[in-house]
């Protein structure tokens, strides 16, 4: 077995009584022999409320247990699911009319309705719920109503050809789940049997499925925080599927026979951008300094292994808008460029605020010390997610990080990240630019795919070169699964998506 690079011997020697234990608890009852399947995943949502959450630690949860009115077809298309066909949208583009599916129920009983479908979308857009859906429906979403038992109507302020993807990606919950954080219910295959506190969540198949009969007969999400221990536990056959794998654990897993390691573009963002509309980040020169002197090589080699993509602006390869030529910073610091970008600036300083993380903190490192040989003196902020996100909400801050999945709430997009930029937006970050705000308006309000992407392209392209929005890098999505199981489905994973309620066993994995 091969030491990665970036491991101590002590935590080598650490982890050997692991696999051995675990390689011979596998022998004897090998992963995959019942109808159990198995995730390993970082940690448990302190929320569980999918329609507070977009996050993978929620939504993963989530998606074998809760449905969207559409989904996405295998070509990243957006189809009916619990609505049963497309919507009737009137001429003025202010009402969208849903015909919804019968004989659908809940996980206890209860008759899906129109009611459910209000309710939640109330729930999302009401700004004292708290979910970070409501950047998305605040000053669009006027009310819904259930016109019959299976139709719901959804009435808007403006026209907002965007919606239909947001409907692509809520879930829609029982009424009486809405403010639920504890648990979930939903008309998915799975239904949430059990939440042990730091440990797991078990699912048990929904005998009275509206679709096809799940596969498995349960679902266990295994709480492993520790990275390269997930990947030990895949090895060792005590999870089939082991998510967001560090780049420094994936030896373990090399040459093993049986285990396939995905590594796809998805919409993973690590969020970057700064306080525009204050001192010192009010200045563009300032900003490009700051810029300029990022370490993306840096962070991409030692905190990802090489194997991210270089970033430049908001928008990833996995995501719309994306321009592969767009090359406006370099890979490694320009501190030239900085420093005489800097000229006439007294003692260059801010501060950092950062979600608290491993990855995130090792990022911040990197980045601390690429600034310190600009000559930029940079004070590092460790948040934990709640007291993070209120930073983030209130504006209070100068510069602001953390990394942020958008395939749940936007697929293969992220306007949510883009918000910021938009002067009317809730989450705005002092950038003042006619001409951005003009371009997302329009990205929010058309339905026309073509000129939504052009438009992305461009503002892409701007908030690149004003140095507003600049992330390091843009992580790959880094999922392994063991030949029990069948192939994770790749367009899903694009997506962000385990698409773990279509798995099945494979070969005698079942008998």
């Amino acid at each position: 077995m091969t030491i990665p690079p970036s491991w101590s011997r002590r935590r080598f020697l650490g982890l050997v009584p692991a696999v051995s234990l675990l390689a011979a608890c596998s022998t004897a009852s090998p992963t995959g022999g019942g109808r159990t399947l198995r995730i390993g995943v970082a940690a448990g949502p302190s929320n569980l409320n999918p329609l507070d959450s977009g996050s993978e630690v929620t939504r993963w949860i989530a998606e074998p247990v809760m449905e969207t009115l559409y989904d996405y077809d295998e070509r990243v298309r957006s189809v009916p699911l619990l609505a049963a066909a497309e919507p009737a949208v009137s001429a003025d583009g202010l009402t969208w009319t849903i015909p919804l599916k019968r004989g659908v129920t809940f996980h206890n009983g209860d008759a899906f309705t129109a009611e459910h479908v209000v309710a939640s979308l109330d729930h999302v857009a009401a700004f004292a719920s708290g979910s970070e859906w409501v950047v998305y429906f605040l000053g669009y979403y006027s009310g819904a109503r259930a016109v019959d038992p299976n139709t719901v109507e959804i009435r808007l302020k403006r026209p907002y050809g965007l919606l239909r993807s947001h409907l692509t990606n809520l879930p829609i919950t029982h009424r009486a789940f809405v403010d639920r954080k504890d648990t979930m219910m939903g008309t998915g295959p799975y239904r949430l049997e059990r939440v042990s506190a730091g440990l797991g969540y078990s699912m048990t198949a929904h005998r009275g499925y509206h679709g096809p009969s799940p596969a498995y007969a349960r679902l266990e999400f295994q709480i492993i925080p520790d990275g390269s221990t997930r990947a030990v536990n895949l090895r060792a056959g005590s999870v089939d599927i082991a998510t967001e794998l560090p780049v420094a654990a994936l030896p373990l897993l090399a040459g093993q026979q049986g285990v396939t390691v995905h590594r796809v573009d998805a919409p993973i963002d690590i969020l970057t951008y700064v306080k525009a509309g204050d001192p010192p980040f009010d200045d563009p020169d300032f900003r490009r300094a700051v810029a300029y002197a990022v370490d993306r090589q840096g962070v991409n080699d030692k905190v990802f292994g090489g194997a991210a993509v270089l970033g430049q602006g908001p928008i990833g390869p996995a995501e719309r808008g994306y321009d592969p030529d767009l090359r406006v910073f370099p890979a490694r610091p320009d501190t030239a460029r900085a420093r005489e970008l800097l000229r006439g600036v007294t003692a260059p300083s801010f501060t950092l605020t950062i979600s608290a993380g491993q990855v995130m903190e090792d990022i911040a490192q990197i980045l601390v010390q690429s600034w310190a040989r600009a000559g930029i003196t940079v004070k590092l902020e460790v948040l934990q997610g709640g007291p993070w996100a209120q930073r983030w909400i209130s504006g209070a801050y100068q510069m602001i990080m953390n990394r942020f999945s958008s395939g749940f709430t936007s697929g293969d997009a992220n306007y949510l990240t883009l918000s910021p930029a938009q002067s009317t937006s809730v989450l705005a970050c002092g950038y003042e630019n006619p001409s951005v705000d003009t371009a997302l308006e329009r990205v929010w309000a058309i339905d026309d795919q073509d000129e939504r992407d052009r438009l992305l392209r461009e503002v892409n392209a701007t908030l690149t070169e004003d140095a507003v929005m600049f992330p390091p890098v843009y992580p790959k999505m880094i999922v392994a699964q063991r030949a029990s199981v069948s192939p994770l489905d790749p367009a899903r994973m694009k997506i962000s998506r385990l698409g773990t309620p279509r798995l099945r066993p494979e070969g005698n994995a079942g008998e």
